[in-house]
């Protein structure tokens, strides 16, 4: 089972980290341990910036960064599926009434939605054929949120009225299956994905807005028929140019792209769009590599605080590296190494807190 740690800067050098605490997760279905898929900082309530939640089997563990580098456990919980094991946790927030939501998803398909106040799961979203493989929420309507699945599809979802109000899927979309999905940090009518297919694409959400705000205006209760569902299956752009294998990771950096794959290496780029040509053929003007060792496996991913000023990525060995976004070097501010107890089982998440303080 891997060893979930948390590090915390010194006050004079904001990149001397050091550990300050170990959590061993006992994520166990029958006989098999577990592994930790996924860490994840709640950004979308900064009442609760020192709130981060964990993943793994069965189990969806909620905990609080405490003074002098203290974890606390503030709750804990297990699906009583079996079958289910969570590859992603991420938060959204109740807008009525502002409690915390925990979003958990993995083998079965299904999204659990916990609400935190209520310690309990208040919706239940079913809809896709295959496990879901990320989540990421809108950055100004938390009640929005898209799925990246195994069955080649992404999916568009509303909290609100707990309806699906797009599928992302047809020819233009993937062929093969979603890893990572990100919404832009402050225009959510873009979409990033990335997948098995070896592509990245940009989708463009404006053209659903009419279909977006029908699904807030859906009520269950008093409607004739099931909310329909629309389909989205042309994204702006698409590229293959940029990786030759699976693509794990993409995140926006600003508006410009950082995505991974298998190649021990991060790539900062944007679309070529000096011409249609260029464009309609996925052509790319890459910025950056960042270089990090061990990392030739996939579903490692790399992660962004909330001000883009910190990226982190783990490796096989446990190791978990460091860039300062602000420098545009290649090379790492730091490498941290896990202390006792000793841990050598990949670094598959990672995830820093509001003011890069604690990773």
């Amino acid at each position: 089972m891997p060893a979930v740690a948390s590090t915390a800067a010194a006050a004079n050098d904001r990149w001397s980290f050091r550990q300050t605490y170990n959590i061993r997760e006992q994520n166990k279905t029958g006989k098999k341990a577990d592994p930790t898929w996924c860490i994840s900082f709640n950004f979308v309530d900064l009442e609760h910036k020192d709130v981060f939640a964990s993943c793994g089997g069965v189990r969806g563990t909620v905990y609080e960064c405490r003074p002098n580098g203290i974890i606390k456990v503030l709750q804990a919980y297990c699906d009583p599926n079996p079958e289910e094991e969570f590859f992603v946790c991420k938060w959204s927030t109740n807008t009525t009434t502002g409690a915390p939501l925990l979003l958990l998803a993995g083998f079965t398909g299904s999204i659990r939605v916990v609400d935190c106040n209520l310690r309990k799961v208040v919706w239940t979203a079913q809809g896709h054929g295959d496990a879901i493989n990320d989540i990421t929420v809108h950055p100004t309507r938390p009640s929005l949120f898209v799925t990246a699945s195994r069955d080649h599809s992404l999916r568009l979802w509303n909290l609100e009225t707990q309806v699906c109000v797009c599928t992302m899927v047809g020819d233009g979309a993937h062929t093969n299956e979603v890893l990572s999905v990100d919404f832009h940090a402050s225009d959510g009518n873009k979409l990033l994905s990335a997948g098995m297919d070896h592509t990245v694409k940009m989708w463009n959400m404006q053209g659903l807005s009419s279909q977006i705000e029908a699904s807030f205006q859906y009520d269950a209760q008093t409607a004739k028929r099931a909310f329909h569902t629309t389909t989205l299956s042309c994204p702006d752009f698409s590229t293959h140019k940029v990786h030759w294998a699976y693509v794990d990771c993409v995140r926006w950096f600003g508006d410009i792209v950082l995505s991974k794959s298998v190649q021990n290496k991060i790539f900062l780029w944007e679309p070529d769009c000096t011409s249609a040509e260029a464009s309609s053929k996925g052509y790319v003007k890459c910025h950056q590599e960042y270089s990090l060792e061990k990392a030739k496996v996939w579903f490692i991913r790399m992660s962004l605080d909330l001000k883009c000023s910190l990226m982190a990525c783990g490796n096989v060995t446990g190791q978990v590296y460091l860039w300062d976004m602000h420098t545009l070097t290649d090379e790492p501010q730091a490498v941290l190494d896990r202390e006792l107890p000793i841990s050598k089982a990949p670094a598959k998440s990672s995830s820093g807190a509001t003011d890069s303080s604690v990773i």
